[in-house]
């Protein structure tokens, strides 16, 4: 057994080396070409994919529905043409006149694009199906709106650092353009996520906002600048006021002033000085509360001012009632 298939692979090896073989290859070669040229000359069916360029569109509207971006067209005819057709992408996009559909046509018939194609196929090709075979167009009138701008961020200050200044983001506002069922319920537009950290001195970055369908807006980049500074520690002692108290009574405060403090960023910490704070108790809340303290609080703080605190927050009183002469 083992000679037998040594000898057939002997034969076969010498078999391939030899002239034969080549002329065998060559004609398998041949006929195989004669057969695949009279095979295509018969008809067949095959799909393609043709692509949609929506073309003048008036600028007062927008499409509001997800539009198809090719058609799918099944064709008849001769095999080297529908091999054409599929392999070399021969055929050209189809051209929808979006001003024609936006003055009236709403739910229009894929044949109706027929005409394009037929002018760049064999005419003994022939569509037999397509593919949707109808495109719904749901066209509004665009309206504009002007919305403001709301910052989505992140940012983390390095250590000992404040806001010098609020963070300024421009545009503070921007106008958006879409159909009028979008626009009413848009007061307010986010950016993307903003994450900044170790942030120190002035920064400035560019950030763009979030999409909603259907909507554009004029300004697609917004500008964002955070101010920092170094802060430090500070604080001020004031004495306390004393409000709505009645003609026949006296309310005795203990003690009569408070220290606060406070941390400021350096380039304030000259204008934030006790002028920058008021403090009061208020005796009517001395006469419901019952409590032997009663609380300390700001008529006016400045806003540079952050971390305030007051020692002592709560002071003990004494409520005197005043003699009738």
């Amino acid at each position: 057994m083992n000679e037998f298939i040594s000898d057939s692979i002997k034969r076969i090896k010498r078999f391939l080396t030899t002239r034969d073989f080549f002329i065998f290859l060559i004609f398998l070669v041949i006929s195989t070409v004669l057969w695949a040229m009279q095979a295509l000359q018969k008809d067949y069916e095959a799909t393609v994919e043709v692509p949609i360029n929506y073309v003048n569109l008036p600028k007062d509207y927008i499409v509001t529905n997800e539009l198809p971006t090719h058609i799918r067209l099944t064709l008849e005819g001769k095999g080297s043409n529908l091999v054409r057709y599929r392999i070399g992408n021969s055929l050209g996009p189809i051209q929808v006149d979006m001003e024609e559909v936006a003055n009236g046509k709403r739910k229009v018939a894929t044949s109706t694009y027929f005409g394009q194609i037929n002018k760049q196929i064999k005419s003994e090709t022939h569509i037999r199906r397509s593919s949707p075979d109808s495109i719904l167009y749901v066209l509004e009138k665009q309206k504009k709106k002007t919305v403001f701008v709301a910052l989505d961020a992140e940012i983390e200050l390095e250590q000992q650092y404040t806001f010098s200044d609020s963070i300024q983001v421009t545009p503070a506002k921007v106008t958006a353009f879409g159909p009028q069922t979008e626009l009413s319920k848009l007061d307010t537009i986010h950016t993307e996520l903003l994450t900044i950290s170790n942030v120190k001195d002035t920064i400035t970055k560019q950030i763009g906002l979030q999409g909603i369908r259907n909507v554009r807006f004029s300004d697609t980049v917004i500008t964002v600048t955070i101010m920092s500074e170094k802060f430090t520690e500070k604080s001020v002692q004031l004495p306390i006021a004393i409000k709505n108290v009645p003609n026949n009574c006296t309310l005795r405060i203990f003690p009569s002033a408070t220290t606060i403090n406070y941390q400021v960023g350096l380039s304030s910490y000259e204008k934030v000085d006790a002028s920058s704070f008021s403090l009061y108790v208020d005796f009517n809340e001395a006469k419901k509360n019952g409590k032997d303290k009663l609380k300390v609080k700001f008529s006016k703080c400045d806003s540079k001012a952050f971390n305030v605190k007051l020692k002592p927050a709560a002071i003990d009183y004494i409520i005197e009632e005043k003699s009738v002469q």
